[in-house]
């Protein structure tokens, strides 16, 4: 058959895991040339959120860590099916989590801590009749009767004193104020760790960080396809054709050294625009000195807010990036010299490193949590250097122990007020001694995909009218599916290559866990634990 699509030139608007799997796909399954696909980057790094850098000398940081699913990421593990593992010969980047992840499970024996530093049991759920009915009735509700509605506008006071939403929260990074839209979708989506959320036993581990472990791997795999990457490069404005349809004529961009200039797109040609990116303006602090709180226009939503009043169907940003109050959180990750500090956590929550998931200080000011990898977490770690990660939820708040805000505290500050609350105060001196780095971040939008919101402020993957322009990120539209996970972004990048191309090939659907009666009694025993 004739490759119609050879001579078509493709423009991703954002590194990220979407653009990348787009052109995945545009090359294996469309028949893209390469060199015909750009992918415009506003970093010096593509990888969008999943990221993870640094060295033995200066620390490494990840800015956050996202959980990946066996059993519920269909599209994530089909793209990565495609990709060569760096490492093993012979084998896909699928097999290689996989088999790593089977050789090293969950199962946190530490998943909940109170104030005095006591690991709880968390096998039972806490809920009273009430907090039950509520789930229930949102079970059932129409998703469509929701928009706008919070989290707190639907459950009463108790329900934000059990175990279940100190985990559940903890684990997808919750608020009281989120979409209860999302958390419906949750709930369906993520059935199966209703009743396992005590021991994180469904988080599948990769073998290093989310950026060495997947991202390189495909970048690495569309480098033999000769792709185009231009990085530093922020895309200012989309212009488009007069009249109903939606179609892109022309890119505007901007380089990091001031230069502007201008990508004409030809008739065929395609744009993939990442509408809206939690990452947008984070910082980075380091032991001595706060992360910077930089709300100002992230280039994500402006360039999303331009497009959106020009051409109708193409969502409203504002619910999403209008209330960094609101979507802030706080994370950290901590570099040692040896192991001393592995070793006292290993030893308070009897989880080697890599075997236990979140670790959650439920009563601190901070909803502080921390998780340990296994070691190493980057390939360029080395045996003698040590590394976790942490995060707070409420970086607004006085710290129970550093009397400042988490907002407000360098590295250091934020170890010290860990160190407390896991009860190691006599050590502390001695765990300093070790410490390379401990580098904050603060990420003003991380959870602004979980604002209330109408149904129709996120808009569809290929708005309807469209000829040229797909919609890649996590704020689109996809039935079913829940967003704040890799395969929102894979099903998303997916969706647009072949819509736009017509490509007669399915998407991997929803797989409907929440219609299984099996699952459906075993989360109701959980109801009752």
């Amino acid at each position: 058959m004739e490759n119609t699509n050879e001579n078509k030139h493709a423009y991703f608007v954002g590194g990220g895991l979407a653009s990348l799997a787009g052109a995945v796909y545009l090359v294996q399954d469309a028949g893209f040339k390469g060199e015909n696909i750009h992918i415009i980057e506003t970093l010096p790094v593509i990888g969008g959120s999943n990221d993870g850098s640094g060295s033995k000398q200066n620390g490494f940081v990840c800015r956050g860590g996202r959980m990946l699913n066996e059993e519920t990421y269909e599209n994530f593990w089909e793209l990565t099916s495609r990709i060569p593992s760096l490492d093993i010969p012979n084998i896909s980047v699928k097999d290689e989590i996989l088999a790593f992840d089977h050789a090293n499970p969950t199962h946190a024996n530490a998943r909940l801590i109170d104030k005095d530093g006591k690991i709880l049991d968390a096998h039972a759920m806490g809920f009273d009749y009430e907090d039950r009915m509520k789930l229930l009735k949102l079970f059932f509700t129409d998703e469509n009767e929701l928009d706008h509605l919070t989290i707190r506008e639907w459950f009463d006071d108790h329900f934000f004193t059990t175990n279940f939403w100190y985990m559940w929260q903890t684990t997808f990074a919750w608020q009281q104020w989120s979409g209860l839209f999302e958390f419906k979708r949750y709930i369906h989506r993520m059935i199966l760790e209703f009743s396992r959320i005590d021991t994180l036993e469904g988080v599948t581990r990769t073998p290093y960080n989310q950026y060495e472990s997947v991202i390189l791997p495909i970048k690495k795999e569309l480098d033999r396809h000769g792709v185009d990457f231009t990085l530093k490069r922020t895309v200012t404005d989309l212009e488009f054709e007069m009249g109903e349809t939606i179609t892109v004529t022309a890119i505007e961009y901007k380089d990091a050294d001031g230069h502007t200039g201008q990508m004409n797109l030809n008739p065929g040609d395609l744009c993939f625009f990442t509408n809206g990116c939690i990452t947008d303006n984070s910082n980075n602090g380091d032991y001595q000195t706060p992360a910077k709180y930089l709300p100002e226009n992230p280039p994500s939503f402006t360039l999303w807010q331009k497009i959106a009043a020009k051409k109708s169907g193409l969502g409203n940003p504002s619910p999403f990036f209008s209330k960094p109050q609101q979507t802030k959180w706080h994370s950290f990750t901590a570099t040692f010299k040896g192991d001393q500090m592995l070793k006292m956590i290993e030893a308070y929550s009897a989880n080697k490193p890599g075997s236990g998931a979140l670790m959650t200080f439920k009563d601190s000011s901070w909803r502080l949590s921390i998780v340990v990898s296994a070691q190493p977490h980057f390939r360029s770690q080395q045996e003698d250097t040590t590394i976790f990660w942490g995060y707070g939820l409420y970086p607004d708040l006085m710290g129970d122990f550093v009397k400042k805000p988490m907002i407000d505290c360098s590295g250091e500050e934020i170890l010290t007020e860990l160190i407390h609350h896991l009860q190691l105060e006599e050590y502390e001196f001695e765990i300093k001694q070790g410490v390379v780095n401990v580098i904050p971040v603060m990420m003003p939008y991380i959870d602004a995909l979980f604002q209330p919101h109408a149904k129709t402020d996120r808009p569809l993957v290929v708005p309807k009218g469209s000829t040229n322009l797909a919609m890649i990120s996590q704020f689109v539209e996809i039935a079913q599916d829940m967003v704040f996970t890799e395969e929102y972004s894979v099903r998303a990048a997916r969706t647009a290559v072949y819509t736009l191309l017509g490509i007669d090939k399915a998407v991997e659907p929803v797989t409907a866990h929440d219609k299984r009666p099996d699952v459906l009694a075993k989360a109701v025993l959980t109801a009752f634990r």
